[in-house]
């Protein structure tokens, strides 16, 4: 697709399931109309992209539309998703910050995406068929927010950890979604026949804000596991996003929300994380330490390597979706898995590179949501497109619904 194919590039304000301001981008060519929005993150990396420009959303928006009347006019071809690689140099005259300082990381993602979503459609692809290409098609696993606390919750009483998720093991991810709806009415019922304190509020991502301790909810969540074994025959797989640079302060992990206790040295939080692995067979753990510690990463890795227990430990504030953080992380041997958030870097041909890096060093790839979420099911198409094997995408609310639907119904339509 030549970019004079383009008719026009809109960027508008809208707002995300929290309420606060994002910004979408509409693109109009001859083959119809298409759009992309970014969503935005409560819990936040420190090596994150800034999201908007420093002098803020409207600036970003305007630059946005300034370039998208450049755009418009040049005679440049884009047919392939490396081919975004262009529109980037583009930018890069302009703003070569390496946080993208003046355009902003979500305005990035979200004209990369709207303009990849274009020139598919404009050669008769959906998304995720144009950057699958004639690769076998894989539908992801479904990582469930079920239970949740942290800093997803503006509440003083509340779970440490930011979310305690359910992992269906079905063959098809229609059954998984369907499970984890399940699963999750189950667990309403398990916490409103123990937590007496509970109202039916909510988290920002719609999990079940409980007022019990960590392990109370993993307590519920092991009988969660029982039950669902006996009513439908699926293995209900369990996980926590610890999210622990929330609590960490200088020279401990502060917990409010732990009888008895409420400081923990790096050396006790890698021994009370593989306890919790160890007793409740937890099959991922993300974020377990702060941001800078790689080392506790490593420890509690080689940990669970010489007990030969297999669990995920998933990088996010560790990594945030950047390559240079991720050479860290393999060099230090701190991880065996990835969290991807395309808004984390702006820039979609980053994201791929450290996707690509991810599978070269068989660390797994797990393509994320944010709390702050828009109506956009770009998320699902990479997830099929770029072939990552598991999606966090919520369990309720119609922002994360849209993508969940999405997935459900690229699995049903055949082929590639």
């Amino acid at each position: 697709m030549n970019l004079k194919e383009i008719k026009s590039i809109t960027a508008t304000k809208i707002r995300t399931s929290k309420g606060n301001p994002t910004i979408a981008v509409v693109v109009k060519t001859s083959k119809g109309i298409v759009e992309a929005s970014a969503p935005q993150g409560t819990s936040k990396g420190k090596y994150e992209v800034r999201e908007f420009s420093v002098r803020g959303i409207d600036f970003s928006i305007r630059f946005l539309n300034a370039l998208g009347k450049k755009i418009t006019q040049m005679d440049i071809e884009i047919d392939t998703f490396h081919d975004l690689i262009k529109i980037e140099k583009l930018i890069k005259k302009v703003d070569s910050s390496a946080d993208w300082h003046i355009i902003g990381g979500n305005a990035l993602y979200a004209l990369e995406a709207a303009l990849l979503k274009a020139t598919a459609k404009y050669h008769g692809y959906e998304l995720w068929q144009f950057l699958l290409g004639k690769r076998k098609k894989m539908i992801p696993r479904l990582l469930g927010n079920a239970i949740g606390g942290g800093m997803h919750l503006e509440k003083e009483k509340k779970t440490d950890f930011q979310e305690f998720l359910i992992i269906p093991k079905t063959k098809h991810f229609f059954d998984s979604y369907f499970i984890n709806l399940q699963a999750y009415k189950e667990a309403k019922k398990l916490i409103m026949a123990c937590d007496k304190e509970w109202q039916g509020l909510l988290t920002a991502e719609n999990a079940i804000a409980s007022t019990l301790t960590n392990t109370q909810v993993l307590d519920i969540l092991d009988e969660l596991r029982k039950r669902i074994k006996e009513k439908f025959d699926i293995k209900l797989e369990l996980g926590l996003d610890i999210a622990a640079t929330s609590f960490w302060k200088g020279k401990g992990y502060i917990y409010k929300n732990f009888p008895g206790r409420n400081v923990m040295r790096r050396e006790e939080q890698v021994n009370y994380v593989f306890d919790l692995i160890k007793k409740y067979k937890l099959s991922y753990i993300e974020d377990p330490f702060h941001e800078e510690d790689f080392k506790a990463f490593s420890k509690l890795l080689a940990k669970l390597k010489k007990a030969k227990i297999k669990c995920l430990i998933c990088g996010d504030d560790l990594t945030t979706t950047n390559p240079k953080r991720l050479k860290k992380a393999i060099k230090e041997k701190a991880i065996n898995s990835i969290i991807i958030k395309p808004n984390q870097v702006g820039s979609l041909i980053t994201m791929y590179e450290t996707l690509e890096l991810a599978k070269k060093y068989n660390i797994i790839p797990i393509i994320s949501h944010r709390s702050g979420e828009t109506f956009d099911n770009t998320i699902a198409h990479l997830a099929v497109g770029f072939q990552i094997p598991f999606i966090k995408a919520g369990i309720l609310g119609k922002e994360r619904d849209v993508k969940l639907k999405e997935l459900a119904r690229i699995e049903r339509k055949n082929g590639n």
